[in-house]
């Protein structure tokens, strides 16, 4: 069985041939490697061109534009994978990833063994590999899709269990699957668009896991980390709006508007007795963007999926989420002492 790996690359030429040059080392070599630069500089373009134009294991997409991570991601799919009778499933990998050599051959016997239709790989900090980037997603009733195990003990995580999607840095999918309930929405650019194809995919019922054996070496958003600022942010708390509101069936949206509601004062109010009015500003105008200026777009894109897909039941969906008020109270405490022990380090210097 041949699997695609699709790998983007925008100006990180240095991260793309470290991460191919351990993707050419795995023990499980049926694969192909669909490498799209996303309209990077002429250095990047001219390396790739050299190094991989007649590599028997790429197929080289050369974009004069960036289309982003989601675009980017959606042109190989459409274009080279779904179309493709022989692909059963496709990998997406980040440019700023290392995989050991038996990445690849892991992940596949976790098909064999577990049947999922998307499987997270297990994400570790490239700079420190004792501790976790993320084991997949999980999901809050109040909206967040949130990755889990970010910082904590890579020996904590050992235990295959479903969760809500998968980071797409690393990342396999059911074809058919996709053919199914479709690729990433483009109404997200570069973030959240694979937590909200997560959602889509579990809420449609189908089955997610984290696999611990498929080890994977992440920078840590060296893309992302070129393009954040408040325009970013306030776009991904639009994206939270925006995929609850258009995946969640009405029975599950009336049974935790109570919530959300509560938690979303409860922000407001701690931005504001804490003086945060970077935050503050953030929230007012995601809130009032999602209830007006986004609210067609939101209602429109629900219709679509609603009409085409029947959704699990609300129970269903509200076993597969945490509850809010747990996590949430964990979250504040953590601030609080990290602003305590800021304040202090400040005041002793």
């Amino acid at each position: 069985m041949t699997i695609p790996i699709i790998i983007l690359n925008w100006n990180g030429i240095a991260d793309t041939l470290e991460c191919l040059n351990s993707v050419f080392e795995q023990t499980y070599q049926e694969y192909q490697v669909y490498l799209l630069d996303n309209g990077s500089n002429a250095e990047d373009v001219r390396i790739l061109k050299s190094e991989y134009e007649n590599h028997p294991k790429v197929s080289l997409i050369l974009e004069p534009e960036n289309h982003g991570f989601t675009r980017g991601n959606n042109l190989v799919l459409n274009t080279y994978i779904l179309t493709k009778t022989a692909y059963q499933y496709v990998v997406l990998l980040n440019n700023d990833t290392v995989v050991p050599e038996d990445w690849l051959e892991n992940l596949l016997l976790s098909l064999d063994t577990h049947k999922a239709d998307m499987i997270a790989c297990k994400m570790i900090n490239y700079y420190d590999r004792k501790r976790m980037d993320n084991a997949g997603h999980k999901m809050l009733n109040t909206a967040e899709v949130i990755p889990v195990g970010y910082a904590e003990s890579v020996a904590e995580w050992n235990k295959v269990e479903e969760n809500m999607g998968a980071c797409a840095g690393a990342a396999l999918y059911s074809v058919e699957m996709l053919r199914t309930i479709g690729v990433f929405d483009e109404y997200f650019d570069t973030g959240y668009e694979d937590a909200e194809l997560g959602v889509r995919a579990n809420v449609l019922g189908y089955k997610s896991i984290f696999e611990p054996s498929a080890l994977v070496y992440h920078k840590e958003s060296q893309s992302v980390n070129k393009i954040i600022n408040y325009e970013y942010l306030l776009k991904i708390q639009l994206n939270i709006f925006y995929t609850y509101f258009k995946l969640m069936p009405i029975g599950f949206l009336l049974l935790n508007l109570p919530f959300l509601v509560f938690k979303y004062l409860t922000v407001l109010i701690i931005d504001v007795v804490f003086i945060r009015p970077r935050f503050l500003k953030i929230m007012l105008d995601a809130l009032s963007k999602t209830m007006f200026k986004e609210r067609e777009t939101i209602l429109a894109a629900r219709r679509v999926f609603q009409q085409k897909h029947q959704t699990i039941s609300s129970l269903k969906i509200q076993k597969k989420l945490e509850f809010f008020l747990w996590f949430d109270i964990k979250r504040f405490v953590k601030y609080v002492l990290l602003r305590k022990k800021t304040e202090f380090e400040r005041y002793e210097t």
